[in-house]
């Protein structure tokens, strides 16, 4: 059975039509139509999620996977407000969803009504687009017109550049009648795939400017795995002319591909960072992590090109002259440099980041227990075909400082790099590929998104390492908040807390670690659980900031 909604039945019609199956509602009465029909209903699969934040985020993580919308559904008020976080997520990184949200009547709105606000276009900011639909459809303009905007705004989800957009249901009551009456099928258009290429004059141009450079770096943001994207760029890495830095959630790996930034850049003299700065700068992905890359290139003067297949350019490094539109991986099969035999920018930076590559192993084998010791230990010893999630601040950060695993597929919220949704992100993730997935994820972010297990989907194939140190580590290690006498309590948040209850109250299996030796055992503990379970890792709050400190200045040798 199916609401007597006709915008609802709408929906669902257009959904079915395109292929998206995967819905997350949280629970409400206002959204009751949508609820109604998804019950027992064997053309979608439905989540129910009471905690909106959560749902949201979950919402992201099944999208993250799938590359494809994922319908996200709550009531009115402020239900809408708590998908925010996600939302903004989703339109930095692309991702794909649908966001609807059951609203009052539009003559209802500030006028008293419980549970209304202004929800048209509240949005407006974080989406591709946003639209309302007509609750009154007895006119036939008023079915033809919510008809089109509902295809149009699926349409735009994965039209061009991926992301989020939004519709809003103004819904009158009765909201629990249903109809036996099937779906209609609806008009749907049908878009033709954008095509992007470069034209010979602006190729010829390109290829002149990179084979008489001597030092032309590619740098490479966050991005999904690309196959041949990874050999184009290891081709263009045998070029002398050409150094390839990338981070882990580039997942772009490989001969000749440096991807521990941070480590190659530390401590170097004035000379060595003129020889490091390029002529010309090819980016792409999402936003750079690296906060000593961004600060030495902007020092710089640099002929910046940035590769989307928007066509949209983004001056990180102050240095903007050219944007390309087309896919990075059509870019670097489609041009093909020469060799500029009189440069030897690829030797340096790779000789460079060798020597700084066994400073690193000779002081992590030796290194105190802490958090940079527990990384590397866990870093070294996931399972391969890992999917990795990555919690934000301190944690991406270590990740990086460590030799990239090409055996690894790396995810994590770069969009917005908020700590709010991690846990929740990959729960959705996991669902949705079914592969063996792990969040490596700080004390302070799991606490704050506890309620990713509030539902009954938590999959046996996630397993969560929470690195408890005691509250936000992060700010130990940045510049600032370390030397403040608001440290601890502003900032870095101290507190005694750890999982163990946490893990009972869900019934998750839980183990704690606070060695090198308890870390190994833990993590063959960890990955022999046919269940979802956790790995709490116990570091020294004060030790971990001065053995990072240590780790860099054993690379200035």
């Amino acid at each position: 059975m199916i609401s007597d909604k006709r915008p609802v039945r709408e929906l669902l019609a257009l959904m079915l039509v395109n292929n998206i199956r995967k819905v997350v509602i949280c629970p409400g009465s206002r959204n009751a139509p949508f609820s109604v029909s998804l019950h027992n209903n064997p053309d979608f699969s439905a989540f129910i999620v009471p905690d909106e934040r959560s749902a949201a985020f979950m919402a992201l993580g099944m999208a993250q996977q799938d590359n494809r919308p994922v319908t996200l559904i709550c009531t009115s008020g402020t239900a809408p407000l708590n998908f925010s976080p996600a939302i903004a997520e989703a339109f930095y990184q692309r991702i794909p969803l649908l966001i609807v949200t059951a609203d009052r009547p539009v003559e209802w709105i500030d006028q008293g009504e419980g549970q209304s606000i202004r929800q048209r276009n509240v949005f407006q900011n974080i989406v591709k687009s946003s639209f309302e639909v007509m609750e009154e459809t007895t006119h036939p303009d008023s079915a033809w017109y919510n008809n089109r905007i509902i295809d149009q705004a699926i349409r735009l989800c994965t039209e061009g550049v991926h992301g989020p957009v939004h519709i809003n249901f103004p819904l009158r009551e009765p909201l629990y009648q249903t109809s036996a009456e099937p779906l209609h099928i609806p008009k749907r258009i049908i878009p033709t795939p954008l095509q992007f290429s470069i034209n010979e004059e602006v190729k010829s141009n390109l290829l002149e400017e990179i084979n008489s450079a001597e030092r032309v770096m590619i740098l490479a943001g966050q991005y999904l795995p690309d196959s041949n994207l990874l050999k184009a760029l290891t081709r263009w890495a045998q070029l002398p002319q050409v150094a390839v830095l990338t981070e882990a959630h580039s997942n772009l790996s490989g001969e000749n591909l440096i991807t521990t930034i941070d480590r190659l850049l530390m401590g170097l003299d004035k000379e060595e960072l003129n020889r490091l700065m390029p002529e010309v700068l090819i980016t792409f992905g999402h936003n750079i992590i690296s906060r000593k890359i961004k600060a030495i290139l902007r020092s710089g003067k640099i002929r910046h090109w940035h590769i989307d297949i928007s066509g949209e350019g983004l001056d990180t490094f102050k240095g903007l002259c050219r944007t390309i539109a087309q896919a990075p991986s059509e870019f670097f099969q489609e041009i093909i440099p020469e060799p500029n035999e009189r440069s030897k920018y690829s030797d340096d930076l790779l000789s460079l980041n060798l020597r700084r590559k066994n400073l690193a192993e000779h002081f992590l084998n030796r290194a105190a227990w802490s958090d940079l010791a527990a990384f590397n230990i866990i870093y070294k010893n996931l399972p391969a075909n890992e999917h990795l999630q990555l919690g934000n601040s301190s944690v991406i950060r270590y990740i990086l400082l460590l030799d990239a695993r090409g055996d690894l597929l790396h995810f994590g919220n770069r969009g917005v790099a908020g700590i709010d949704g991690c846990t929740s992100t990959a729960l959705g993730a996991a669902i949705a590929s079914g592969e063996a997935t792990t969040l490596i994820v700080g004390d302070i972010a799991f606490f704050y998104d506890s309620n990713a297990f509030w539902n009954d989907y938590i999959p046996n194939n996630l397993k969560i390492i929470l690195i408890n140190n005691q509250g936000g580590g992060i700010f130990r290690i940045i510049e600032g908040p370390d030397k403040s006498p608001a440290l601890e309590a502003f900032f870095e948040t101290r507190h005694n807390r750890n999982a163990k209850s946490f893990a009972a109250m869900y019934l998750l299996p839980y183990s704690q670690a606070a060695s090198a030796s308890q870390l190994v055992e833990g993590l063959d503990w960890l990955y022999k659980q046919s269940a979802c379970a956790i790995l709490e890792v116990n570091t020294p709050a004060e030790t971990n900031a001065v053995v990072l400190k240590n780790y860099f200045d054993s690379l200035k040798i």
